[in-house]
């Protein structure tokens, strides 16, 4: 079975994006090509104004007599109004969207970069440690990023790069992290030393490991929910499970971050 894919659609949003707009503008796009009706559900980010949008705009059931007057009118003329359109007329058009299913991946990922970090600062047995550390790793990468002969002082040192999150390549964080585990902290230290840096001190060092171990399956499992011709709605529930299985696996031996695996799948 091979994963089928395709573009329909790739057009300039102007104005506000606001829920209503949203809606107006997937409409379009669903009855342009004749699959209003066809389209089973969509997956989509959890962004708040496209929930909004596909919650408020959902299609009447027909076999509940109540839900009748819940049906939602969208003014076209007023919305074309707001948005900076000339639109004419009074013209009424009823707007219904499929059933949103959120994005798993995206999901996972709001997990992993939001609230594990805000769980970690709001410890106090972890919130300095980790405050430290990050910090002063990222002052690393940022430096050898930004400055070529940085980049060179890197490279002379421990013969490879350091790699630099970026806040649209999910897992980012984590793999730059585990590429400075990699590193002696020795060496991490004589890079510090020559970017004029406050040295890292093992424990530092021994925590970030620890963390990268704890969220090195989550990690993977954003891997596999990400893939373009493998990953199917088949796939989703045995990730998740083995998920949580390996990470409540990891909880010895962690010492302060011993809450951290139930903190990931909570």
């Amino acid at each position: 079975m091979e994963r089928g894919k395709a573009a329909l659609a790739c057009r300039r949003f102007k104005g506000r994006h606001t829920h209503d707009m949203i809606a107006i503008e997937l409409d379009n796009i669903h009855s342009s090509y004749g699959i209003s009706h066809k389209i089973t559900s969509t997956v989509m980010d959890n962004g708040s104004n496209f929930v909004k949008a596909f919650k408020r705009f959902q299609p009447v059931q027909e076999d509940s007599e109540d839900d009748e007057d819940e049906v939602t009118f969208t003014d076209i003329n007023d919305i074309s109004q707001n948005s900076g359109g000339d639109g004419g007329g009074d013209e009424v058009v009823m707007i219904t969207l499929p059933p949103h299913q959120r994005c798993a991946a995206h999901t996972l990922n709001l997990v992993s970069c939001t609230d594990v970090d805000k769980w970690l600062l709001s410890k106090p047995q972890t919130k300095a440690i980790y405050r430290s550390a990050t910090t002063k790793r990222t002052g690393s990468w940022n430096k050898a990023s930004r400055s070529t002969v940085a980049a060179e002082t890197v490279d002379d040192i421990i013969a490879k790069k350091l790699l630099v999150p970026c806040s649209t390549r999910w897992n980012s964080f984590y793999d730059a992290l585990a590429r400075m585990c990699e590193i002696p902290v020795a060496e991490l230290n004589t890079i510090s030393s020559k970017f004029g840096m406050t040295a890292i001190t093992e424990r530092e060092h021994q925590f970030i490991s620890k963390y990268c171990t704890v969220m090195k399956p989550l990690t993977v499992a954003l891997d596999i929910l990400q893939g373009e011709d493998n990953c199917f709605h088949g796939t989703l529930l045995p990730t998740v499970v083995t998920l949580i299985l390996k990470t409540l696996e990891l909880k010895s031996g962690l010492q302060i971050l011993v809450d951290l695996p139930e903190a990931v799948v909570t």
